[in-house]
C-alpha cells in the first residue's frame, strides 16, 4: 500500500442527522471502533480537560480538530517516537525498532522523524534515551505510553501538511492486533537506540526518565532456595562497592534484597551498608522497616549491578571476593591461597593490575587466525543468509587453518580446529569434506587434516546457556561437553580454533535482549577464548532487515558490540552462485577500504573466480544489476527514457554506461527482458518487477 493520509478533508459520509460528518467525527469513530481512545487536538495540544481519563469523545464541537490517540488503556498502546532529524540516524533507529520490536504502523509528521505504534504486554510508563546533539540539533528517542497521546491524523503544525502513514494506518490495525512487545524488549531497544545516537552525536543531557531503573532484573525464590540465594547475594554484594553510593541506589538495593529473600535479608543489608563510611545503623533499620512487600525487583537486580564489577553469576561459589582478604597480612594471604579449595580464590595471589612504567618494547605482534579478519584469542562472528554457504565457508577455513595454508590467498595461523555443526548430519559433513579435499588438490583416496575435528550435532541438545530467571543465566549441559571436546581436540597444542554453527541452535536466550546476548558472547564464549587460548567463531543468521540493509545484523546490538570482529556472507542479488564476503567490524585492522571478497560457488565449494568464464559471469551479473537499477529509476522518476520504445532503450541505455561496450549493455537488457525481470508496459515504456 502506498502512502496514506486520512482525516484531513471533510467527507461526504452522512451522519444519522443527515449532515456530513466532520473529519474528526468520521475517522474518530472508526478508530474508537478499533479499540483506540481518541481526543481532539489543536495541532498537537489536547482541546479538552481531563483527557488522560479517556472521556467520551465530543464529536459535535470540534469539526476541524486533529485526531489524537490516548496511549495505554485496555490494550496498552505505546508509540516509539524517533525524534531525530538526521536522516541516516533516523533510518538506523527505525530499522533497529522494526528488527528488535517487530513490524508496526508508521506515522510521519516531519520527516525523517517518525513514529511506530505497538502494544505492550503489561501497563508501561514512558522511557527515553539521553538527548544528543547531532549537527547542532537535539535528537532523542522516546517510548510514549500511559498518560501521553499523539496526533494520528490532521495537519502538522510546523509543516502545514497532513500526517502521513507510509504503509498501513491505524484504520487498518485494530489495537488488539498491534505487535506485542515486552518491557525487556522496550528497554533493550532504548539502550540500543542510545548506542546509535552516540555514534552520530554527543550527549547533551540525560533523560528525565532513567531507563536503567525501569529494567526488572528481579525474580522470586522458593523458601527452600533462600539459603543458597542469601549466600549468592552476599558474594554479589561483596563485589558491589558502596563508599559513595547515591542514596537512591542504596534504597534500590534494599528493595532488591528484600524482594529476593524477604525479611531474612536484613542482616545482609546491614552488613553491606556498614561498609560505607556514611553508614547509619538506625537509618538502615528504619529504611528496612519502611519497605513493604516487594514484587518488582529481587536478587537479579543485585547480580546485574555486581556483574558490572566483575561478578560471575554462573560461578559465584568459586569466585574470589574482596571479603576473602579481610584482615589478612601477606603471609596469611599466601597460605590461604595455597590451601584454598577454590581455584578462583588462588588466582588472586597474582596481581591483575600493572603500572604503565613497566610497559616497554618490543612486544610480540598481534596474532591472527585469518590475517585482518579474525584476531586470535577473541570471539568473532560470521553472519550469513540462509543457504548462502557460511557453514561450507567455515569448513573450508578449518581445513586451511589445521594445515596452516592460505585461505583465498590470506595467511592463516596453524592450529587444531574444532567445528561443531548443529544443522548437518554426519553424511552431509563428509560429502562436503570430499568436495573440499578436491579443492585442496587431494584425490578421492586422500584425507583431510588430522587436526580438524568435525562434530555434526543435528538433533542434539546444543544449548550452551539458558536464562531460567530474569537476570540469571544457567549453563546448558552441552557447555560442559563442548569444553571437554575442546580439551581433547587441542591436546598438547598451544592454541585452538573453535567454530560453532549456529547461534540459533546454541543460544537459549532472547536474541533481542542485550544482556543475554552479552552473557553468551562475553561470559561463556569469552571464557572459552581465555581458558583454552582459543579463537571462537560463532555463525548466525541475520534478521530480515539485516539482510535488506546488507548490514548482516540480527536482534540486539549486543551481537555487534560483543565481539571483536564480525563478517557477513551474502548472496549477490539475482544470482544463484555469486557471494560477497564482507568485513563489517574488525577492531584491530583497517576496513576503511574495499575489503570485500567476491566468491563463486563451483564444484561444491566457494572459490575466488580466476578463469575468464567465471569473471564474465560476475561481470555480467553486476552489469545486469546496474541496468535494472537504471530502468527502475527511470520508471520511478518518470524521466525521459521511461517511455522509450525497445529501439530507443537500446540507444539510450549504453550512453548511461560508457565504461561498458554498447553490445554488452544491450545484451544485459535483452536478457533481463527475457527473464521477466524487466517488463514492457504498452504505451508506457519499461519497468522492473520491483517498480511500484
Amino acid at each position: 500500500m502506498g502512502e496514506v493520509s486520512w482525516g484531513t478533508d471533510a467527507s461526504p459520509w452522512p451522519s444519522k442527522k443527515g449532515t456530513k460528518m466532520s473529519r474528526y467525527e468520521q475517522f474518530g469513530k472508526r478508530l474508537r471502533s478499533s479499540g483506540y481512545d481518541v481526543i481532539p487536538l489543536k495541532g498537537k495540544i489536547p482541546m479538552v480537560e481531563g483527557w488522560q481519563s479517556r472521556p467520551e469523545p465530543d464529536f459535535d464541537n470540534f469539526p476541524k480538530a486533529n485526531i489524537g490517540v490516548v496511549l495505554g488503556g485496555q490494550h496498552n498502546v505505546i508509540a516509539v517516537d524517533i525524534d531525530v532529524l538526521d536522516p541516516v540516524a533516523a533510518q538506523k533507529i527505525k530499522a533497529l525498532a522494526e528488527d528488535m520490536l517487530g513490524a508496526a504502523p508508521e506515522r510521519i509528521g516531519r520527516a525523517p522523524k517518525t513514529m511506530l505504534i505497538y502494544r505492550a504486554s503489561v501497563p508501561t510508563r514512558k522511557i527515553k534515551t539521553a538527548i544528543y546533539g547531532i549537527a547542532g540539533i537535539d535528537a532523542a528517542v522516546e517510548v510514549l505510553a500511559e498518560g501521553q497521546q499523539f496526533a494520528a491524523s490532521g495537519i502538522h503544525p510546523d509543516t502545514k501538511k497532513p500526517y502521513a502513514w507510509p504503509r498501513d494506518s491505524l484504520l487498518d490495525y485494530p489495537a488488539a492486533e498491534l505487535t506485542l512487545v515486552t518491557p525487556d524488549g522496550i528497554s533493550e531497544f532504548v539502550a540500543a537506540a542510545n548506542v546509535v545516537l552516540s555514534d552520530h552525536g554527543a550527549v547533551k543531557a540525560k533523560s528525565l526518565t532513567n531507563g536503567a531503573r525501569q529494567l526488572d532484573h528481579g525474580f522470586q525464590f522458593a523458601e527452600n532456595e533462600q539459603a543458597t540465594t542469601a549466600e549468592k547475594l552476599r558474594a554479589a554484594l561483596d563485589m558491589l562497592p558502596n563508599p559513595d553510593l547515591h542514596y537512591d541506589d542504596w534504597v534500590h538495593i534494599a528493595h532488591a534484597i528484600k524482594g529476593a529473600v524477604g525479611d531474612a535479608g536484613i542482616e545482609l543489608f546491614k552488613e553491606w551498608s556498614g561498609k560505607s563510611g556514611k553508614s547509619d545503623p538506625e537509618e538502615t533499620q528504619r529504611l528496612w522497616k519502611s519497605i513493604s512487600q516487594v514484587t518488582k525487583i529481587g536478587a537479579g537486580t543485585v547480580f546485574h549491578l555486581a556483574a558490572k564489577s566483575g561478578f560471575d553469576v554462573a560461578n559465584w561459589d568459586k569466585q574470589f571476593s574482596p571479603s576473602d582478604l579481610t584482615g589478612m597480612d601477606a603471609d596469611e594471604f599466601a597460605d590461604a591461597s595455597e590451601a584454598s579449595v577454590s581455584p578462583a580464590k588462588a588466582v588472586v595471589a597474582k596481581r591483575w593490575t600493572f603500572t604503565a612504567d613497566t610497559v616497554h618494547g618490543p612486544l610480540p605482534d598481534r596474532e591472527w587466525v585469518l590475517e585482518g579478519w579474525f584476531p586470535h584469542k577473541t570471539v568473532a562472528m560470521l553472519f550469513g543468509d540462509g543457504g548462502v554457504g557460511k557453514t561450507l565457508l567455515m569448513q573450508q577455513l578449518g581445513n586451511c587453518v589445521a594445515e596452516g595454508e592460505p585461505f583465498f590467498g590470506i595467511a592463516t595461523k596453524k592450529m587444531p580446529v574444532l567445528m561443531v555443526m548443529c544443522e548437518d548430519d554426519e553424511l552431509e559433513v563428509k560429502r562436503r569434506q570430499l568436495d573440499i579435499n578436491k579443492w585442496r588438490g587431494i584425490d578421492e583416496f586422500g584425507a583431510g587434516p588430522a587436526d580438524f575435528h568435525l562434530g555434526p550435532r543435528v538433533g542434539g541438545d546444543n544449548i550452551l546457556v539458558t536464562f531460567p530467571n530474569q537476570g540469571e543465566d544457567k549453563a546448558g549441559v552441552f557447555f560442559g561437553h563442548l569444553c571437554e571436546e575442546i580439551e581433547f581436540a587441542k591436546g598438547d597444542a598451544e592454541n585452538i580454533l573453535v567454530i560453532l554453527d549456529t547461534a540459533a541452535d546454541m543460544f537459549g536466550g532472547n536474541e533481542n535482549v542485550r544482556r543475554e546476548v552479552n552473557t553468551l558472547l562475553k561470559t561463556y564464549l569469552g571464557s572459552i577464548a581465555v581458558k583454552y587460548d582459543a579463537t571462537v567463531i560463532l555463525l548466525a543468521h541475520p534478521s530480515l532487515s539485516g539482510m535488506a540493509s546488507k548490514s548482516g545484523l540480527s536482534g540486539s546490538t549486543g551481537w555487534q558490540n560483543g565481539v571483536r570482529a564480525r563478517s557477513y556472507l551474502s548472496r549477490v542479488e539475482d544470482s544463484d552462485d555469486i557471494r560477497i564476503l564482507s568485513r563489517k567490524k574488525s577492531n584491530y585492522s583497517d576496513i576503511s577500504g574495499d575489503s570485500d571478497i567476491t566468491l563463486i560457488w563451483e564444484n561444491g565449494v566457494l572459490i575466488v573466480p580466476t578463469s575468464p568464464s567465471q569473471l564474465d559471469r560476475i561481470h555480467d551479473t553486476a552489469l545486469k544489476h546496474d541496468v535494472m537499477a537504471e530502468v527502475d529509476m527511470a520508471w520511478g522518476d518518470k524521466n525521459g527514457i521511461r517511455k522509450q520504445g525497445l529501439r530507443g532503450y537500446k540507444t539510450a541505455l549504453p550512453k548511461l554506461f560508457p565504461q561498458h561496450k554498447a553490445g554488452a549493455v544491450v545484451k544485459a537488457f535483452n536478457s533481463l527482458v527475457a527473464e521477466g525481470n524487466i517488463i514492457h508496459i504498452e504505451r508506457f515504456g519499461f519497468k522492473t518487477e520491483k517498480s511500484i
